[in-house]
């Protein structure tokens, strides 16, 4: 399959009609290589997801929103749809989708254009879809049957494995019950055909076995069924009162909305919050009184001397010699006396003879003592005593600093307090008077009582299904059982035998299949994990239970490994390469759409992505992709396999997005 063109009008945030708003997305060749990479860049809400939703729109219609949506939550979501121009008074009643693709069926390759368009009027939404084939339309088709005619074409199922966006990784990552992914295989082995094979055996056996009953025992299997029958419809005609209750209750949730837009536009936002506000104004105010006072006791301490730091420094520097030639001084007139006493006793013991070379040579070891310490070399100035310089020095070196930082501190803390005061002084100003909006409010209360009340009647009704369901169930198994009963000893003809034996050989056939598929899964997901993750990842293994569908993922050692102690990023690669591995084992050959597939992962699983997954995905690759996801390095990396790219770009004047080729750096 090829995904050809794609055509929107007045489609989301794109205005005009389907030719004003076409892109091309069949792969192009260049230097002899048909690339496979459609590349689409777009800042968050220009519509580059868009192309995406409008790709199985077009093919799936209400089902591409999902399986249990009711008609009118599909009508709103069409009514959503059409664009609404900015500063238009006449607004568009109609929008469409239309897709042009070829798809090989028995060795031919078919040209196919679905083309879905819809109308409002008053407050119904009327719905066309056209099938053309190699040009010419499929006539004599309800709209039912134009949508089965697609669905035989590429069941939904199979392209949920093509066509996904973060949110289907999301949900394949995050599978915690295997419901995903054991609708994923059911639908992608096919398993779901054989299952409503063994049903359509089942009823044609019980009808032929049914008619060889006695007649009171028919009689009363006939009596169970037409309970079962009512038990049924009674649980159906639940559902339906469920459904109706839903689509109020989701009336009543957009009334609610619109609402509360009406109350936030006149400031409502605002008001609910006055009084958290006032509140929150007023620690505010005593916090800053707080940090003022903490700062003028700093300032009126030491915390100025800081402004003076040469002065300081030189200061402490004249101190500290100043001590130093003290002690010096010191240290000479005790040396003096000393030698004074030394030369006393040498006179004593030498006698007066030798006095005038005794003092010469204690007159020269002074004068050697004296220029050794350059005891002159500093004038003493200031003559404070040892404890006053110390505490000078404590206060220069330790007390000053630690007030200055303390002051930086409280200074900082108060510009952010005096910065949330102003945005709550802003915020308060923004508070209408309570009066304008006090109507609104009184409805908005009654609106979500009411709501409410839909939710408890949701609620009990769910339940009153259920028990209805049981019993229902129970009177089947009692009819099932009737039948078995006598069901033995019904002469069954050569057609019955053959249809039991179908059925049991489609039972070990389904199984068999299970096995094989799912072995082919496992090998196929072990390559794709391989190339998708870092080297420095665990070597994962999945094991896949065939009864239960449980995934088990298991390291190189053997050991299991916990899927939620798994990062998101890693839960995204274990997601990708399982949707890899799915559509690998589905042999069929479909493009792939991803929407935004990189936001979660670090640069190294990028990378892998990037240069390992993309390139070999399909031989078509359509990418939705943001500047910071597919940026200049990606985007050089992908470069020999991009066919061509489009950069979906928001007009803010116009209030409408194009299609442009080109990407963001490059046009």
């Amino acid at each position: 399959m090829i995904l050809k063109s794609l055509y929107l009008q007045d489609f989301g945030v794109f205005q005009g009609s389907f030719d004003e708003n076409y892109v091309d997305l069949e792969p192009r060749t260049k230097y002899n290589k048909k690339r496979p990479i459609i590349l689409f860049g777009g800042l968050n809400g220009a519509g580059k997801t868009t192309t995406l939703t409008a790709v199985r729109l077009a093919l799936y219609g209400k089902q591409s929103l999902g399986r249990a949506v009711s008609v009118q939550a599909y009508h709103d979501f069409l009514l959503d749809s059409i664009h609404k121009p900015k500063g238009s008074v006449l607004k568009p009643n109609t929008a469409g989708v239309k897709l042009d693709f070829n798809f090989g069926r028995q060795g031919e390759v078919i040209d196919y254009t679905v083309k879905r368009v819809w109308t409002v009027r008053g407050n119904s939404v009327f719905e066309s879809v056209e099938i053309y084939q190699n040009g010419e339309y499929l006539q004599n088709l309800t709209d039912q049957q134009k949508q089965s005619f697609l669905n035989e074409l590429i069941p939904i199922g199979v392209a949920d494995l093509f066509f996904f966006d973060g949110e289907k990784i999301a949900e394949l990552a995050d599978d915690s019950d295997n419901t995903a992914l054991a609708d994923a295989i059911n639908r992608l082995l096919g398993l779901d055909i054989i299952d409503r094979l063994k049903a359509d055996l089942g009823v044609y056996l019980r009808d032929q076995k049914r008619d060889q009953l006695p007649s009171d025992i028919k009689k009363e299997i006939e009596t169970l069924e037409a309970e079962y029958q009512s038990l049924y419809a009674a649980y159906q005609a639940k559902l339906s009162d469920i459904d109706t209750l839903k689509i109020e209750t989701t009336e009543l949730e957009a009334t609610k909305e619109r609402l509360t837009q009406n109350i936030n536009e006149l400031g409502g936002a605002w008001a609910s919050n006055k009084q958290e506000a006032e509140a929150k104004e007023q620690a505010l105010r005593a916090k800053r009184n707080e940090l003022q006072n903490q700062i003028r006791n700093l300032i009126a301490d030491a915390a100025p001397l800081a402004f003076a730091k040469t002065q300081l420094e030189a200061l402490l520097k004249q101190l500290s010699a100043e001590q130093q030639t003290k002690r010096q001084l010191v240290v000479q007139v005790e040396l003096r006396k000393q030698l004074n006493k030394v030369q006393r006793s040498l006179l004593k013991s030498l006698g007066k003879e030798h006095q005038k070379a005794i003092e010469a040579s204690i007159t020269a070891s002074m004068a050697d003592s004296s220029a050794s310490n350059n005891a002159a070399d500093t004038e003493i100035i200031h003559d404070i005593s040892d404890s006053e310089f110390n505490r000078l020095n404590h206060l220069i070196t330790k007390v000053v600093p630690e007030q200055q930082a303390r002051v930086k501190t409280l200074s900082t803390e108060l510009e952010s307090v005096e910065e949330e005061l102003a945005n709550v002084g802003l915020n308060l100003s923004r508070a209408p008077d309570e009066r304008r909006i006090s109507n609104f409010v009184t409805e908005l209360a009654g609106l979500e009582r009411t709501l409410g009340q839909r939710q408890v009647e949701v609620k009990l009704k769910t339940e009153e299904a259920k028990s209805t369901l049981r019993d229902a169930m129970d009177n089947l198994r009692k009819l099932r059982d009737k039948e078995k009963e006598f069901s033995s000893v019904s002469n069954l003809n050569q057609a019955v035998t053959l249809a039991d034996r179908t059925r049991g050989l489609l039972e070990g056939f389904a199984v068999k299949t299970r096995e094989q598929r799912i072995q082919q899964l496992e090998q196929e997901f072990i390559k794709s994990f391989a190339k998708l993750a870092r080297k420095d990842d665990l070597m994962i293994t999945a094991k896949i239970d065939p009864d239960t569908f449980n995934v088990s993922l298991v390291d190189g050692k053997g050991n299991i490994i916990d899927k939620k102690k798994l990062s998101a990023g890693e839960k995204q690669i274990y997601a990708i390469a399982m949707l890899e591995a799915l559509g690998r084992t589905s042999g069929r050959n479909l493009p792939i759409i991803i929407d935004t597939p990189l936001g979660r992962l670090d640069s190294r699983h990028r990378e892998n992505l990037v240069k390992n997954y993309f390139p070999t995905a399909s031989h078509q690759v359509l990418i939705l992709s943001t500047d910071t996801e597919v940026d200049e390095d990606f985007y050089k990396d992908l470069s020999p396999e991009i066919s061509h790219a489009f950069e979906v770009a928001y007009d803010p004047e116009a209030g409408s997005s194009g299609y442009y080729e080109g990407y963001f750096w490059r046009h």
